[in-house]
């Protein structure tokens, strides 16, 4: 369980505006930026130029002209101001919007020189950005793909800086010329890179470059933005694109020829040839599904199953002592003393669970394996081992990436048999993520959800007793034992308490838990609504397939009263705008008269004028039979238009009142 202290979210540290403060306290002292030295002038403009880019600009226009100008001034200087930590920056916030005169400039001088600045720590960043808009100018719009991760990441927009030039390169009206020598850089990249994969395999600034290349060759686009962390983060944010079947067929040469290298064993537990494996499989799941299956299932047997080290030294030192005097023999032999309690033994676990950087590429491997691979990677790593790997702090998320993408039933009924017992240790020490893994699993697959269900129960106390079971649902949410629940009276819900009791409401029989919900007090219930993570709670109950339209109704009287409370509020709005959505026609009239008597108080909110306007309130008072046909046509009408305006607005209007 969670204390309330390590609950609460840290402040995340601005690293722009800690780097532009650092810059210029080296300055005073005569350091302008680390890399290649620049004169006081040169240091003076380009700090001008990040200034100015903090501050942000009215449209892209503005950011073009000042791109080219920039990119003007580094002319015949462009790989010793790009090899400069501060000059480096600019020119990698910049290269999106410069002209097509500008880059290939660039392109040639980079050409130029491509071994010394794969491996510089500052021209490598400006090269990998430039990799990454020759990409996009050479794909063009006409090239996007939709994918089922579109919707995914809607929900969660792209950094503005990122959304805004992405559309920009896909969208300017660039020659065709222009684009055929996009496409050219990044197949030449990409050649070089392969070409010299013994030289960058292992370098920290090249290795980027690689995965950039990579993830290109199949049309993947991940943006990179200066001042903001990549990897997974970013990653959530990919989009397709299709692209020449030329450029596949490069990308795979990447693996047939690593998988070639005597070193091939030890690349998962390094940081750099971990990460470039995990990339390639990435690529491999959209380029080649049996070459991917051919490639994990060499990972497996060759690098991940290798016995750990310092576990093959205690074999060595358990043989030589093996041989004992008998009276050595005869003590070890007696019986533990009464009272004290035998520690289960720890498995022999394989290398991959002891390096953090080879349990991260064991995660992208699952996340993207077909069902066959998936079991190999079942029964060699995780069986007979789920229960404590799920224990540990550096194992327990790669056991949910298990159970997220399993796909045999058999499978996970095994996994659920190991896991079952230790459901309440896992609340207990905060792997709660598991537990709510483990319910997904039981939802997306339809097994074992009545034992899901008895083992929640168990592990908070609530079994056996007809008293204790009426709290089920506070319990759950708040994810805390029977005991301690009584005497907590707090709004809390927790995060993974919320999305297990989503997980349960859509199982084929959760009357039980529909029934603890119904019977709480309406106070409580408004309580768990009105938080950001219990208001998910209501979408799960109202849209569940296996509750009936009684209970639903019941819920929506249940919280007569408490509507706007409700309204008024950001989450609790969600609450209401649900069940109005559910309700049946005489319990809407209730609900919006319930609204009106404290019209006030709904409009003295910004999220009650939403919901006071959207819902036509005003001519309520009129009649409210007529309010009640023409709010029908209104929300009719209404979906439709806003399903339009989704998918008209442009990217700079959707950033406009953020740039300016």
């Amino acid at each position: 369980m969670e204390s309330d202290g390590a609950s609460k979210r840290k402040r995340p540290k601005k690293k722009g505006n800690r780097f532009m403060r650092n810059a210029k306290g080296f300055a005073k002292q005569g350091i302008f930026g680390r890399g290649t030295h620049i004169d006081d002038e040169q240091f003076s403009y380009f700090i001008n130029i990040l200034d100015a880019m903090k501050v942000g600009f009215e449209d892209v226009e503005e950011r073009v002209n000042m791109a080219n100008n920039v990119f003007e001034q580094t002319q015949n200087q462009e790989i010793h101001l790009a090899s400069n930590q501060i000059v480096s920056k600019a020119l990698e916030s910049l290269v999106g919007f410069v002209d097509d005169v500008q880059l290939e400039r660039y392109f040639s001088k980079f050409g130029d020189s491509l071994r010394p600045l794969c491996s510089d720590r500052f021209a490598s960043h400006v090269l990998q950005k430039m990799l990454e808009i020759a990409f996009l100018r050479g794909v063009g719009k006409a090239a996007v793909q939709e994918t089922s991760d579109a919707s995914s990441a809607n929900k969660r927009a792209k950094p503005d800086a990122a959304q805004v030039e992405e559309e920009y390169n896909l969208e300017a009206d660039f020659s065709e010329e222009h684009r055929e020598k996009c496409r050219q850089f990044v197949l030449r990249i990409s050649k070089f890179m392969l070409n010299n994969l013994e030289d960058f395999v292992w370098d920290t600034c090249a290795s980027h470059i690689m995965r950039t290349a990579i993830l290109s060759l199949v049309g993947m686009h991940v943006p990179k933005i200066a001042f903001e962390k990549g990897g997974t983060e970013m990653a959530k944010h990919r989009k397709m694109y299709a692209v020449p079947d030329e450029w596949q067929e490069v990308m795979k040469e990447f693996p047939q020829r690593l998988e070639m290298w005597p070193q091939f064993s030890d690349f998962p537990y390094q940081e750099h040839s971990s990460s470039l494996l995990g990339v390639i499989c990435l690529a491999l799941s959209v380029a080649d599904k049996s070459m991917l299956k051919h490639f994990g299932k060499k990972i497996l047997t060759i690098g991940l199953l290798k016995p750990n080290d310092d576990d093959e030294e205690k074999m060595d030192t358990d043989t030589k002592i093996e041989i004992k005097d008998d009276d050595d023999g005869e003590e070890k032999e007696k019986e533990p003393e009464e009272g004290t309690e035998q520690k289960p033994a720890e498995p022999i676990l394989p290398k991959v669970f002891h390096h953090q950087s080879s349990v991260i590429l064991l995660e992208t491997i699952l996340s993207v394996a077909g069902a066959k691979l998936l079991t190999q990677l079942y029964a060699m790593l995780f069986c007979n081992r789920i229960a404590y790997l799920s224990q540990q702090q550096g194992t327990n998320f790669a056991v949910q990436r298990l159970l997220q993408h399993i796909k045999e039933v058999p499978d996970f009924e095994a996994v659920f048999t190991e896991l079952q017992p230790h459901v309440e240790a896992l609340l207990k020490m905060g792997h709660t993520g598991v537990v709510s893994a483990l319910s997904a699993a039981c939802l997306r697959l339809g097994a074992k959800q009545a034992q899901m269900i008895a083992a929640l129960q168990s592990a908070l106390h609530v079994s056996g007793d007809k008293e204790k079971s009426k709290l089920f649902f506070n319990c759950l949410v708040k994810l805390k034992p029977f005991e301690v629940v009584g005497g907590d009276e707090s709004g809390f819900v927790h995060l993974h308490g919320s999305l297990i009791t989503q997980h349960v409401l859509q199982f084929n029989k959760p009357i039980f838990l529909v029934n603890c919900i119904l019977d709480l007090p309406a106070t409580q219930l408004a309580q768990v609504f009105n938080t950001p993570n219990g208001s998910h709670i209501v979408d799960a109950f109202m849209q569940s397939k296996f509750i009936g339209e009684k209970s639903r109704e019941r819920l929506i009287r249940q919280l007569d009263g408490f509507y706007v409370d409700l309204a008024i509020t950001r989450h609790g709005s969600r609450v209401f705008e649900q069940c109005f959505k559910a309700a049946q026609e005489a319990q809407k009239l209730r609900m919006a008269k319930e609204l009106f008597a404290k019209a006030n108080m709904l409009k003295g909110s910004p999220h009650g004028r939403i919901i006071y306007t959207k819902y036509r309130l005003d001519t309520y008072k009129l009649s409210p039979s007529q309010w009640q046909e023409s709010l029908t046509k209104h929300l009719d009408e209404e979906q439709p238009k806003e399903a339009k305006r989704k998918t008209a607005k442009t990217a700079a209007e959707a950033f406009k009142d953020i740039l300016s």
